[in-house]
């Protein structure tokens, strides 16, 4: 199956699906269960499948395992989806990147997530990770004694889905920065390059050129939706839009 067709049939747009300006802020309470130190939260994948996610605002992705991934109907894609290495526990894990339609904990929800597919240990009994591509959606704050974490719209105004003009800002720009980097490497103009999750000698030596187009194709449908969006919301074309295609 072609990468182009592999992320049409993982990729959904974002657009249209959360507060428009001026609308007020919105909140969700969510239970939270400890899981050693961490704490999970119950977490709704592509409006079908529930599991818990443990929470971790460190992780760049949200990542499902294997299972996870089999019972979401999307196992038999992951050959041909991007691989991209991960530091994880002092190693380095090598997970397939795919986009989830949506995912929701208590009713907030978050539509076309980065996402990763893969097995580790920090899942602790869990079937995943809650990471920074849903969690950075919202202002969250996570209260241990109480068992709950508190989901909210962005503080700054104006607001375009949900969002604020620094998300907006910081999600075109890192994008854009990944999108270039491992089109670099697929080029060969790029020998030694950092992504921000792995050491940059493992990527130069690891990533190979099919790797790179892939990522590159990845991160370059995220950005393209993420401008349709904006568009899509009336954000202001400097937030999102790239004038150097």
């Amino acid at each position: 199956m072609a990468l182009t067709t592999l992320v049409a049939i993982l990729f959904m747009s974002l657009g249209g699906r959360a507060i428009a300006q001026g609308d007020d802020s919105s909140s969700w309470v969510a239970k939270i269960k400890p899981r050693g130190w961490s704490f999970s939260a119950t977490t709704t994948i592509n409006e079908e499948l529930r599991m818990e996610l443990v929470i971790d605002s460190g992780s760049s992705f949200t990542i499902i395992s294997t299972r996870a991934a089999k019972e979401l109907g999307i196992e038999d894609r992951l050959a041909q989806a991007p691989r991209y290495p991960l530091n994880a526990g002092g190693g380095v894990v090598w997970v397939r990147l795919v986009v989830l339609d949506s995912v929701s904990v208590a009713g907030a929800v978050a539509h076309g997530v980065e996402g990763a597919v893969a097995d580790l240990p920090s899942f602790k009994g869990a079937h995943g990770l809650l990471g920074k591509s849903y969690l950075d959606r919202f202002s969250f704050r996570v209260n241990g004694p109480a068992r709950k974490m508190t989901l909210s719209s962005h503080k700054s105004r104006p607001l375009y889905g949900g969002r604020g003009e620094g998300w907006w800002k910081s999600q075109a720009k890192r994008l854009r920065l990944q999108e270039r980097l491992f089109r670099s490497m697929e080029l060969g103009a790029e020998k030694s390059v950092h992504s921000g999750d792995t050491p940059d000698r493992l990527l130069s030596e690891k990533l190979s050129r099919t790797d790179a187009a892939r990522l590159a194709r990845y991160f370059k449908d995220l950005l393209t939706s993420l401008e349709k969006e904006a568009r899509s919301l009336g954000a202001p074309e400097e937030w999102a839009i790239q004038s150097d295609r």
